[in-house]
């Protein structure tokens, strides 16, 4: 056999057994998809309903009372952003509206509506002779919801299965009872209160706040910012708030939370006494939002504008509630002002003066003195007299110059920022810096 006879029988056997493999391998997926579609058939003939949360235009949810001998309570749940007419399209949140309008948590509807998604296990009646069979004569839960077209869905909840940790759920007003998981069924085991938004606050977008107002007891503090304007204190004082300090302050009461509710009417709470503290939240498209807030023994009961009952907080966060505004103003001795160019220091008759070059200091010492006016002061404090300034540091910039003038009164050294109501106290490590600084400039100290 010539060599070009055995290369034309090689190739032929290569060739056809890459067709065997390709054949294998199709017929393999083909087999596969097989089993996954009629897995996807299978499951799809167990779905609990047709119907997506998507679209379900109203939702009636119905909890049995904690207490036995009461009746149930139904909540009535609407998407946001339809109409009383049904017009309209839904934005993604959803409102408790019957008995009465409170403010609702998306996540815990959402969750609620899970269900439509699930497929039972097992269907262990197709009617129902004896509902006390399968609890559901009383039952732990019932779901109704409809769509846009008039359909309308109810699940009820009953007992859970002998020996099983599944739950019995009927599917429709005389519909067929099935078997579905703890997990699949969580949903609708969830408490009314559970569904209710528990933040102090319903806007929780800071940035478009740009009013704060905080009464307290003789007292009224207010913050301001315009737009692309840092934040002002208005009242108990005029003056520069630190950026990061109310930011902080505002995110802390954004993100308190209740732990519950009471049955409290605000009109009924302040008849003896008024509230502890009042928050009026204003945004800049005219939003306004008002909270009022009460001690009450070991808690906290907040009344939010619009709510039928309180909402209960934690006790610690009263600290937060407390802030006082001279923990809001800004601690640096220059404020909004850029670095200074120049810096003059007068201590005992002696003067020294000094100017950046190509935007350093001739010497490492006077990066301290610059440093002590253009970092955060350690806290703020009222005025008061004093004698004669220990030392004084006038900062030039530009055609502007500003004079700070400080005092030591023992280890504690206080200075007064520019045109501005308070006084500001270095932190004890600024205080031990800052005399090595001085020092260092007046070594005959």
């Amino acid at each position: 056999m010539s060599d070009t006879s055995s290369m034309a029988k090689g190739w032929k056997i290569n060739l056809l057994l890459l067709l065997t493999l390709i054949v294998v391998a199709v017929v393999l997926w083909w087999l596969e998809y097989r089993d996954a579609r009629h897995v996807q058939e299978e499951k799809a003939s167990r779905a609990i309903s047709t119907m997506t949360p998507k679209a379900v235009t109203r939702v009636q949810f119905w909890r049995p009372e904690a207490e036995k001998g009461k009746e149930g309570t139904t909540w009535t749940i609407l998407p946001q952003g339809i109409g009383p007419d049904g017009r309209g399209e839904p934005n993604g949140h959803w409102q408790i509206t019957a008995p009465e309008p409170i403010r609702t948590r998306d996540a815990a509807v959402n969750q609620l509506l899970g269900v439509l998604g699930e497929s039972y296990d097992q269907k262990v009646a197709d009617t129902v002779a004896d509902s006390a069979q399968f609890g559901l004569d009383k039952p732990m839960a019932v779901l109704t919801v409809q769509d846009g077209g008039g359909h309308t869905l109810q699940l009820s909840v009953g007992q859970s299965a002998p020996a099983s940790k599944k739950q019995y759920l009927q599917i429709g007003v005389d519909g067929p009872v099935v078997l579905l998981s703890a997990k699949a069924v969580g949903g609708l085991l969830q408490n009314l209160e559970d569904l209710r938004d528990k933040t102090l606050f319903a806007n929780q977008v800071t940035p478009s706040i740009q009013r704060i107002i905080r009464e307290r007891p003789n007292e009224r503090m207010v913050l301001e910012r315009g737009p692309d304007k840092p934040w002002q204190l208005v009242a108990p004082m005029v003056d520069l708030a630190a950026e990061n300090r109310v930011e902080g302050w505002l995110n802390a009461l954004m993100q308190a939370n209740g732990s519950g509710f009471v049955a409290l009417k605000a009109e009924e709470a302040f008849q003896t006494a008024k509230p502890d503290w009042t928050f009026v939240l204003e945004t800049e498209k005219g939003g306004k939002e008002t909270v009022r807030i009460q001690r009450k023994e070991a808690n906290l009961l907040a009344w939010r504008e619009g709510e039928p009952d309180a909402m209960v907080l934690d006790m610690y966060l009263a600290e937060e509630l407390d802030r006082a505004a001279m923990e809001l103003v800004a601690l640096r001795p220059l404020g909004n002002h850029d670095a200074p160019v120049k810096l003059q220091v007068t201590h005992q008759d002696k003067t020294l003066t000094t100017a950046k070059k190509d935007g350093q200091w001739p010497k490492p010492v006077w990066a301290g003195v610059e440093e002590i006016v253009t970092r955060d002061a350690g806290r703020a404090v009222k005025p008061k007299s004093h004698g004669e300034a220990w030392l004084t540091i006038i900062a030039f910039q530009e055609k502007e110059q500003w004079v700070i003038p400080f005092w030591k009164e023992g280890e504690t050294i206080t200075l007064a920022p520019p045109n501005r109501p308070v006084e500001l106290e270095l932190s004890h490590y600024q205080a031990e810096a800052f005399m090595d600084t001085v020092k260092a400039l007046f070594p005959s100290e």
